[in-house]
């Protein structure tokens, strides 16, 4: 199913893990306007970068989200997140893109130096910018991008 010009509904749900562990990924109807959004805003993220860009991890339903260590609360479980890469460059310089663009973002993180994560929302654009980075074997958060 096609969501808009460059983005399909199978980019948001394709999961190896799903696949192999039997879990249905599939979006309940409900939240198919927040994956509709969301797309809207990937195509803004995939003009500013003028590369296209490669979901890794989009939405997730609670059963796959527990699995990859998801916190409960995640925007991936609403449609509302995708992780991503793009041949535009690192990820950090994938997210200072963004911010120098001006693209509207509630959260934007720098995932371990090998992926973007970023969500929306509807109701507030936080422009939150974040590095996760490994700590004594933990994900820790730090403000900014480093």
């Amino acid at each position: 199913m096609k969501l808009t010009a460059n983005f399909k509904l199978e980019e948001f749900t394709n999961s190896l893990l799903a696949s192999r562990l039997k879990i249905d990924n599939s979006v309940p109807t409900e939240l198919m306007p927040n994956i509709k959004f969301t797309a809207a805003k990937l195509e803004l993220v995939r003009q500013a970068l003028g590369k296209p860009i490669i979901i890794t991890s989009g939405y997730r339903c609670p059963a796959l989200n527990a699995r990859v260590g998801g916190v409960a609360t995640s925007a991936h479980t609403l449609g509302l997140a995708v992780d991503f890469h793009s041949s535009f460059g690192t990820p950090k310089e994938i997210c200072q893109r963004l911010i120098d663009a001006r693209v509207e973002f509630d959260k934007l993180i720098q995932e371990h130096n090998q992926w973007v994560h970023i969500s929306f929302s509807s109701t507030s654009n936080r422009q939150q910018v974040l590095t996760a980075i490994k700590n004594s074997g933990k994900t820790t958060y730090v403000n900014g991008l480093i």
